[in-house]
């Protein structure tokens, strides 16, 4: 296990306890087992199995991809207690979109419409494209690190960014679990959702596309049905 890791064992801990904590009901409903059971061996999975091979993406430097491989591993840690009770991914994937979606807090209209009005500054842009270039260093240094392109805003997007290597992807998928992934990326349309945000996605790498696209639509209504994963529906996004 990479030392920065093992140094945030406990705050990864609390993490995933604070997530299923909002699907007791739940977890019991679908694994006819108590909860806390489920949430404690979930925790032991994760900390004994999933953390000492999570690859080592930059640390406290490269937060955003640290922070993202982490609890998609934790995500990904579900699915793999699920299938040890015999919980098909379809149900566990279900679970984890609940969970994801009680821990988010919805943001007022007011701070949504101030937050979607910013994209449109020339400040926000100018820290997108910084962002996008700062991962292409972190990309050449660590092969698992993220890796995202900056698109100039159009008529129809206010924000246009790409992500062209996934490093969630890439390890879960050379762990066997890859086709998880579309329960983990679908994530992202809930979190937009909270912020009553328009956002739109029509390719994803865990599909086979060459990148994942994460649009903002200047004029579009926030979409709001985003369980069955798009992706596995065909409904135009993914």
């Amino acid at each position: 296990m990479h030392p920065y890791y093992s140094a945030n064992k406990k705050k990864y801990d609390k993490q995933l306890r604070k997530l299923f904590s909002h699907i007791r009901s739940e977890i019991w409903t679908v694994f006819l087992c108590n909860a806390d059971d489920i949430i404690n061996e979930t925790a032991e999975v994760f900390a004994h199995e999933m953390l000492p091979e999570i690859p080592f993406v930059g640390g406290k430097k490269n937060s955003n991809d640290s922070s993202n491989l982490t609890m998609c591993c934790i995500g990904a840690t579900f699915f793999i207690v699920g299938r040890r009770h015999n919980v098909p991914d379809e149900e566990a994937g279900r679970l984890l979109h609940i969970a994801w979606e009680r821990s988010k807090k919805k943001v007022s209209p007011a701070v949504s419409r101030m937050i979607i009005s910013m994209l449109n500054l020339t400040l926000v842009h100018k820290a997108l494209r910084s962002f996008a270039e700062k991962s292409r260093r972190f990309a050449e240094q660590y092969p698992y690190a993220w890796l995202f392109e900056y698109a100039e805003p159009d008529d129809e997007y206010s924000v246009k960014i790409y992500c062209m290597k996934c490093g969630a992807c890439k390890f879960l998928t050379e762990k066997g679990l890859g086709n998880i992934m579309p329960y983990l990326c679908n994530l992202d349309f809930v979190t937009a959702e909270k912020f009553s945000a328009p956002f739109y996605r029509n390719e994803v790498i865990a599909y086979g596309d060459k990148c994942c696209a994460s649009l903002i639509k200047r004029t579009a209504p926030v979409v709001t049905d985003n369980f069955p994963p798009h992706g596995l529906r065909s409904d135009g996004l993914k």
